[in-house]
């Protein structure tokens, strides 16, 4: 019903097949999620004894789809007004936060401290600060090379990166784009791909494998809402964020095993932030006959 509500005729019964698969979905994955808790209580406490995380962002995603689909059709949210866009944002880094306590923490699988979180008391706070502006600094090199690979790979492929950000009007557009696109949402996602998913994986495969999968995963994740004009531009632009997203992922997943999550939080927003940065500047450059623009 997830997949066949789109094309229903009537649009009142498509969102309503839409929304019973994807409650129905959402139900069976966290169903799934719980069994393998069962499954695995009598591992060796060594190893990672909770779900996988492939199934609990499966439950993650059918859940933010049905949140998304009452915000869309029932309130009438759009999401490409930015404060809707700082809302759906909030949402979704809430419900990393919810998961990852819901299917790791409360289950006793994983605790918050062992997915890195940093105590901020007494000295271990000038550590995690010092963490966090070494992050900040290693993003800074690793964004801007990026950015030149980016373009370079856009231009062999003959796209652009796709816009995933409402366009800002106001200043006070642009800070609640900014918000959520370079604050909430790193903080979830670090959070759940690193603090969680890599976390888990560590135990079960050793460093680098468990490095390997949370990147690819990541990446995989940030190219499911490509929505090309065809399926050769989609595909173009989904192959052009892998190219940058997997380097950004091992990056950010080497920061959390040296230095932990907050490290990874800082690192994450850094990369947000200076994209946002680039963006704002290049969007002042006057383009092609505009009066600003040299003439010859």
């Amino acid at each position: 019903t997830f997949v066949l509500g789109p094309r229903a005729s009537d649009a009142r019964a498509g969102t309503i097949l839409i929304g019973a698969g994807a409650l129905a979905v959402t139900l069976g994955l966290a169903g799934g999620a719980g069994a393998q808790v069962l499954e695995r209580a009598d591992r060796h406490p060594d190893r990672y004894r909770g779900p996988s995380p492939l199934l609990v962002f499966g439950a993650y995603f059918f859940a933010m789809s049905l949140i998304g689909l009452v915000l869309l059709t029932v309130l009438g949210v759009d999401p490409e007004r930015p404060f809707s866009f700082f809302g759906i944002g909030v949402v979704q880094a809430a419900g990393y936060v919810l998961v990852v306590w819901l299917f790791a923490v409360r289950t006793g699988a994983l605790s918050w401290r062992e997915m890195g979180w940093p105590t901020w008391r007494g000295p271990q706070l000038r550590t995690v600060l010092r963490s966090a502006g070494t992050a900040a600094a290693v993003m800074l090199p690793v964004t801007f090379g990026l950015v030149v690979v980016g373009g370079i790979v856009g231009l062999l492929l003959g796209v652009d990166a796709p816009q995933v950000l409402p366009l800002s009007e106001t200043p006070l557009d642009g800070l609640m784009v900014t918000l959520a696109a370079a604050i909430f949402i790193p903080v979830g996602e670090e959070i759940f791909f690193r603090g969680f998913a890599l976390t888990a994986w560590l135990r079960d495969l050793g460093e680098r494998s468990a490095l390997i999968r949370a990147s690819l995963f990541f990446a995989l994740v940030h190219i499911a809402n490509i929505a090309g004009v065809d399926f050769v531009t989609g595909l173009s632009q989904a192959v052009l964020q892998m190219v940058v997203l997997i380097p950004v992922a091992f990056v950010l997943g080497w920061l959390f095993l040296r230095y932990g999550l907050a490290a990874a939080i800082a690192g994450h927003i850094s990369y947000n932030a200076l994209l946002l940065t680039l963006a704002f500047l290049a969007s002042k450059l006057p383009e092609p006959g505009d009066p600003g623009w040299p003439s010859t």
